[in-house]
């Protein structure tokens, strides 16, 4: 890998860590910049040429100094081929926030992720309505604790402990707590960001 898309990675790597400190999702991000969710996407990768403007714009809008985003660029490392994900480390760092549900990465920071993995923590919820939501590519949910009503389309069904269903994310669907204590879910997803790709349905 050369150093222009070294540096590439290591400013994305650097957005997106601003971004996800502030519980921006790409689309917000988007909506006060102007640029697209796809492109900052592409950015966060490290796989988008950025223009100045560009730069200054993202680094507005994050409340970040221009040199934070590049400071010690000419040290910047290969990205490794692996990443581990320690439990101590997700159990000390507040849960992301999305619709019905917290959760904590599990993937890291490979230099082209093809799939990102999750643990979705459902609360407990006597609402019985389920927003479906929908997206590109793939997901595999294995349930780890508790039971979750699952709905795909207009078919429900619950998911026990030990349970995995894999679906395709196009069809809309999303899961609730149909129990009275935790619910916890280990998902496994393509796109590689793909809980930025949620859209309503």
């Amino acid at each position: 890998m050369d150093q222009a898309r070294l540096i590439a990675r290591q400013l994305g790597v650097r957005i997106r860590k601003a971004r996800t400190d502030r519980k921006l999702t790409l689309q917000a991000l988007g909506n006060d910049t102007g640029l697209s969710a796809a492109y900052l996407s592409r950015v966060e990768r490290g796989e988008a040429a950025m223009s100045i403007a560009n730069v200054i714009l993202i680094a507005t809008r994050l409340n970040i100094p221009l040199r934070d985003l590049f400071e010690d660029s000419g040290d910047v490392q290969a990205p490794k081929y692996y990443t581990i994900s320690r439990r101590r480390q997700r159990e000390t760092s507040p849960p992301h926030s999305a619709s019905g549900y917290d959760y904590h990465w599990l993937s890291g920071d490979l230099a082209d992720p093809k799939l990102s993995a999750f643990v979705l923590d459902f609360p407990v919820t006597s609402d019985l309505d389920i927003k479906l939501l929908s997206h590109e590519g793939e997901e595999v949910l294995y349930v780890l604790e508790g039971r979750i009503e699952f709905q795909i389309g207009e078919e429900r069904f619950v998911l026990d402990q030990g349970d995995c269903v894999h679906l395709f994310g196009d069809r809309p669907h999303m899961g609730r707590n149909a129990g009275l204590g935790p619910a916890r879910l280990l998902m496994v997803a393509t796109p590689p960001d793909v809980i930025e790709h949620h859209s309503e349905t």
